[in-house]
Parts: structure tokens; sequence; C-alpha cells
């Protein structure tokens, strides 16, 4: 049984700034199947660039054009639940624990002017948040009677039945279809650790980490 819960100074250390900036300076990986953001309507028009002869998907951001989208906008990465140890062995407790295929989801926002893009929302998946750096308030709702709805940009008047403000190494567990809001007390980011099954044959990723 999974349930929505709050537990402090869960898992410090998981994540730093200084090793996103080494992930997000290996940008070539960045990919947009990989990297996401909601940008504006004419960003790509007003911000053009020409890749260079070894960039092997040519609709990945450049560099500079990368460092002012994280600046700027609310943005995550995908697929990244064997970026580090640590996150792979996280990844690895909620797969021995619930069964359920795991991923990670590295979210940041060092902008304070803007909104979530996804408003109150709800997930098909289940996910464990931890704030990595900064500090973010989170607001959960119980979970919703119709599940086929719009899941983005909800308006409800209940009161949350979770609302905390988190410190890194803290965590929470967000099950599926509880509607949720994340709102940036401070630039922050975060890993949110998303998990379900389809299937029973669903198979659990490879968590052998490589030494060389």
């Amino acid at each position: 049984m999974i349930t929505a819960k709050f537990e402090k100074d869960y898992c410090p250390n998981l994540f730093s700034w200084k090793e996103l900036s080494d992930i997000v300076n290996q940008y070539i990986s960045l990919t947009p199947e990989r990297f996401k953001v909601n940008l504006p309507p004419d960003y790509i028009s007003t911000h053009p660039w020409i890749a260079d002869r070894w960039t092997i998907n040519k609709q990945t951001f450049p560099s500079h054009i990368l460092k002012d989208i994280i600046e700027e906008h609310v943005c995550y990465i995908k697929e990244m639940s064997r970026c580090t140890e640590k996150i792979n062995a996280f990844a690895k407790s909620i797969e021995d624990e619930y069964n359920m295929p795991t991923d990670a989801h590295i979210y940041m926002c060092r902008n304070m002017s803007i909104d979530h893009p996804f408003g109150i929302h709800f997930d098909k998946s289940h996910n464990v948040i931890v704030q990595c750096e900064g500090e973010t308030n989170f607001k959960v709702w119980d979970k919703v009677e119709d599940e086929k709805q719009q899941p983005y940009q909800m308006n409800i008047s209940e009161d949350p039945i979770l609302n905390v403000d988190m410190k890194s190494g803290d965590a929470i567990w967000i099950p599926k279809s509880f509607p949720h809001l994340a709102t940036s007390n401070t630039p922050r980011m975060s890993v949110s650790f998303p998990f379900i099954r389809t299937h029973e044959e669903e198979p659990l990723r490879n968590r052998e980490w490589i030494q060389l």
C-alpha cells in the first residue's frame, strides 16, 4: 500500500548542483526526448543556432541556449536513474520494495518569478520526490475520483492533505492520481522517482553499478 507521506532528512546528499552541472555540461546527451521544458511558441525562432559537425542529434540545445533555458524556465531531465551511483541505488531500493520499474527525473527551477507549468496536477505513476537543493513547498490533495479527467492545471477548493516546505534531504511520497503542486520558495532542484507496473512481465532495470 502506497500512501501520501512526508519524511524529513530522509535522504541527505543524494544529488547536488555540482553533480547536475557535470551532467548539463555533457549537453549532447540531453536530447529532446530526455530534456523537457515548456518554452514560449516563438522561443526556437528567436534563438536560432547551427549545430556543429560533431553533434549527432541536431535538435539538441547547444550549451549557451541550454544555460539560458535552465536559468529562466522550469525544466526536467528524464531517464536519469543511472546518472550517479547514489541515484541508481535509491531507484533500486524503490524497485526492491515495490517491485515496480523506476525512473529518475531531475527537476530544476532557478527563476522565482515563473509558475509551475503543470499547475496542480496528478500523475499516472507513483512518485517519491527527494529535495536535493533549495526549498520547495509541496501540497498534496486526496486521490481524484475521475482518473480520466484533464490531469493538469486543476482547480481544487479543498484543503490539501499535505502542505510541507521541503528542504535538502527531505522526501515526499505521492501515490498515483493524487493531485499535487510544487512551488519554489528558493532556487531549487529535486529528483523525482516515478514507479509503476502495467503488466507482470515488465522487467526491472539492471542496477549493477559498473566499476572499471
